[in-house]
């Protein structure tokens, strides 16, 4: 409990002296100091940064409601398939142009290739080495997009996007000059969007910065700079702005069949079922959007059907010698997506530096090869395998994972051991292919940024591209949309759009959490860098009830207590808490274990063989929030046991 001094100090008041001090300190400085305009902004962040902690935030409609919006909606604007980057974006995008949009998600946001990403927001440094080797327009090209996009992302979600300075360690003399003038272009095609320049490092200093690698092969570093983030909370940030602005977004809602008009032929909806109960619902749109990305080509065969059915029947057809003409003709529409896999692991934090990135420029088969902080532990990837098929869940094999270790086996001069992986996960990144033309079967026809067509059902789909792109390829895929649907829509917004968290955040935000609720540094900066300027929300959880402190591998545990209302959260390795998981229930829509350990934390992620000790009490707070009967829980918690046991450990 808060002592009366210690409420004195929290209180309103003292808030309000802060920022009389603040600005009255500053406001000094105004008249001898050049650069007015910027401190005087200074100020005002600052005072807006302080008044977001006492600002009461809304919880979003509850997921009943969404679904009565569905059931009563005759007709929504725009209905977007899939809840990843492009799709949350798209919904983003769509409602803040006044369309009314339905978005509907088969598992959870960000559950496929979108939280498995490289957690990078870049344009490619190696895009941009084809496009000087190639004399490649179109790579080039992509690499200014993405470098403008980056500076988007970097500005709608401060609190989740950063800028990471990533090294390049130089073996060869005369390597030197060829990277060096690598990474200025790389900075000269960023333009104004440029975060900060690059620079040469000595062999010396560049050991001293990274003192894993072996001193005595350096030459020298060269040191670029990018964009790191968390992608699952950004796609999860995109689906909450999207509702606060008038969609309905909906996770676990799958689409069984597109509706379409009897005499046109024209999609006009679709048949989804909510997987938690089995109810069906038939939501009208006069636009679709494919945002599926690698199951797109589930959605175009619902699209060729005259019914909107999936083409199952086709599929087996196309084995079956003795097919009807009409099926042959279904599966003579090639494939769009072309997959390929890419693993990537979690090591500890002391495989690379604390604040600064390596980057493998020339690996064994010719592959980029990233070493990043990520979230206290170091994120290692990613291979590039071709896959037949689109699996499910994808999962890393055993020997990805020893070809990453081999690769970084090369950079640290201590033994790189298998048991030092904490986690390891495969995502599926989609090339993509015009559906409408046939291909000789070589990859010259693959798009490698993203691709956008209209079927002749009127189907838009979207597919392709990168998370550093998504909200670009969000803004083209409505501009379509609008085309489509002949609407009166308003202009794109999302350039300079704060997304939910990033409204009123700064840098020093954790510092103000830590001073107004006397929560440890380590805590502050967790939310701080996880949920910006709604960080108040669970801290204020952490008042209401000492126990939503605890962290959640303790919420199963019969006797909860807290030493004098105090948890020293230096003594757990993970900061997640009961208080966050029921945050996450009630403004992120976390509906399972795995949503919460996966994807709103990234418990499992990052160290998969601890995180199954925090399944049975994720299980017994979603179950006590939820109405789960022990059955239900049962269930659950043995399918976040079978799936995390998937990764790597």
């Amino acid at each position: 409990m808060f002592s009366t001094t210690r409420r004195l100090l929290f209180s309103s008041q003292r808030k309000k002296l802060l920022l009389t001090a603040v600005t009255a300190a500053t406001a000094v400085t105004l008249y001898s100091c050049s650069s007015k305009n910027s401190i005087r902004n200074d100020v005002l962040e600052t005072a807006a940064a302080i008044e977001a902690i006492d600002k009461k935030i809304v919880a979003p409609p509850a997921r009943n409601d969404l679904l009565n919006k569905i059931s009563k909606t005759n007709q929504f604007d725009v209905l977007i398939i899939g809840g990843g980057a492009t799709g949350t974006g798209s919904a983003v995008d769509a409602s803040t142009r006044g369309l009314n949009v339905a978005l509907l998600e088969m598992n959870d946001f960000a559950s496929g290739t979108s939280s498995k990403s490289t957690k990078m927001a870049h344009g490619g440094v190696r895009y941009l080495e084809k496009a000087f080797w190639e004399l490649s327009k179109s790579q080039l090209d992509l690499v200014i997009e993405a470098l403008n996009e980056r500076a988007h992302m970097l500005h709608t979600a401060p609190h989740l996007c950063k800028i990471l300075p990533i090294m390049i360690p130089v073996y060869q003399y005369w390597q030197v000059p060829y990277f060096y003038v690598g990474c200025k272009m790389y900075d000269l095609f960023a333009g104004s969007q440029n975060l900060k320049p690059a620079y040469l490092l000595s062999a010396s200093r560049a050991a001293e910065v990274a003192p894993m690698l072996d001193a005595s092969k350096l030459k020298a570093g060269l040191v670029y700079h990018d964009g790191s983030f968390n992608d699952s909370r950004m796609a999860a940030s995109l689906a909450v702005t999207a509702v606060e602005k008038g969609a309905t977004v909906l996770n676990y809602m799958e689409v069984k069949q597109l509706i379409k008009n009897k005499e046109t032929g024209k999609v006009e909806g679709c048949v989804a079922v909510d997987r938690e109960t089995g109810e069906r619902y038939n939501v009208n749109a006069k636009v679709v959007v494919n945002a599926t990305g690698p199951f797109s080509d589930r959605i175009l065969q619902m699209d060729n059907d005259k019914d909107g059915l999936p083409n199952d029947t086709a599929i087996l057809a196309k084995e079956n010698a003795h097919a009807t003409v009409a099926n042959k003709v279904a599966v003579a529409n090639p494939n769009m997506v072309v997959p390929s896999a890419g693993v990537h692991v979690i090591l500890p934090s002391y495989y690379c530096p604390k604040n600064m990135g390596l980057l493998d420029a020339q690996t064994a088969d010719g592959r980029v090869m990233f070493f990043l902080p990520w979230q206290g532990k170091v994120l290692a990837g990613t291979t590039d395998i071709p896959m037949k098929q689109v699996p499910e869940n994808p999962t890393a094999t055993e020997a990805d994972i020893q070809d990453i270790l081999k690769e970084l086996q090369h950079y640290i001069k201590f033994p790189v051991r298998r048991e030092d992986v904490l986690s390891a996960w495969a995502g599926i990144r989609p090339l993509v292919k015009d559906p409408r033309t046939s291909t000789n079967g070589t990859t010259q026809d693959l798009v490698r940024s993203h691709f956008l067509f209209t079927s002749p059902n009127n189907l838009v789909t979207i597919a392709g591209g990168k998370w550093t792109t998504y909200r670009a390829m969000a803004e083209e895929t409505i501009d379509e949309v609008v085309k489509v649907g002949k609407f009166n829509a308003k202009p794109c917004i999302t350039r300079k759009l704060k997304l939910v968290g990033g409204e009123n955040y700064l840098p020093n935000f954790g510092a103000l959490l830590s001073q107004e609720y006397g929560i440890s540094s380590v805590m502050a900066e967790y939310l701080s860098n996880n949920y910006g300027s709604r960080s108040p929300v669970i801290c204020d959880m952490f008042k209401e009830d000492p126990l939503n402190q605890l962290p959640i591998e303790l919420a199963d545990k019969e006797d909860l207590s807290i030493n004098n209302g105090h948890i020293n959260y230096d003594s757990f390795r993970y900061p997640y808490t009961i208080g966050e998981l029921k945050y996450s229930m009630k403004y992120e829509y976390t509906r399972t274990a795995l949503d919460f350990l996966l994807r709103r934390t990234r418990f499992a992620f990052l160290d998969a063989k601890r995180s199954l000790e925090a399944i049975n009490g994720t299980v017994k707070v979603m179950g006590e929030e939820l109405g789960w009967d022990e059955a239900k829980r049962e269930q659950e918690a043995k399918d976040a046991r079978d799936y995390i046991k998937t990764f790597g450990v």
